[in-house]
């Protein structure tokens, strides 16, 4: 009787594995766009930028000039702790090379932020082993997505 209850326990672990796999899979599949490492670098970035974060060390791997970084952190009108950027709908790869990728971000409307633009495609540059911005241009409409594995 007990090896029975083993057995069907081994069942059900090897069924939970298994979903877990397709799951994995699939989402791997799906998104390989917001795998790759500018997206993420872009990702991170706003989320310092969201959350108000005011150490300039914070950005310098984001950016290869630290003049941009400390920048970001320069005092403002703005109370401490508010949003310098508004939420985002999406971010995902429209462009992409062996060391140059372009990421779109599309904007969520914001009435703190009346005169955003609707997308910023950021261009970023691999260098040293890291991802960092180099230009960033405000769109009136999001560029399509790309494969990062159909441009290599």
């Amino acid at each position: 009787m007990r090896a029975g209850r083993w057995a069907g326990h081994a069942q059900r672990f090897c069924l939970a594995v298994l979903l877990c796999a397709l799951v994995a899979g699939l989402a791997a599949c799906g998104g390989r766009s917001a795998d790759h490492p500018a997206v993420r670098a872009v990702r991170e970035l706003l989320v310092l930028r969201r959350t108000d974060v005011r150490d300039a060390r914070a950005y310098t791997r984001f950016f290869e000039d630290s003049a941009l970084a400390t920048a970001l952190v320069e005092p403002g009108a703005v109370p401490t702790g508010t949003p310098r950027v508004p939420d985002w709908r999406d971010v995902y790869l429209s462009k992409a090379g062996s060391s140059t990728a372009d990421v779109a971000v599309v904007w969520k409307p914001d009435e703190a932020f009346k005169d955003w633009p609707k997308v910023t495609v950021f261009s970023l540059s691999l260098v040293r082993d890291r991802w960092v911005v180099v230009d960033a241009r405000e769109e009136t409409s999001a560029p399509k997505p790309v494969d990062p594995e159909r441009s290599k």
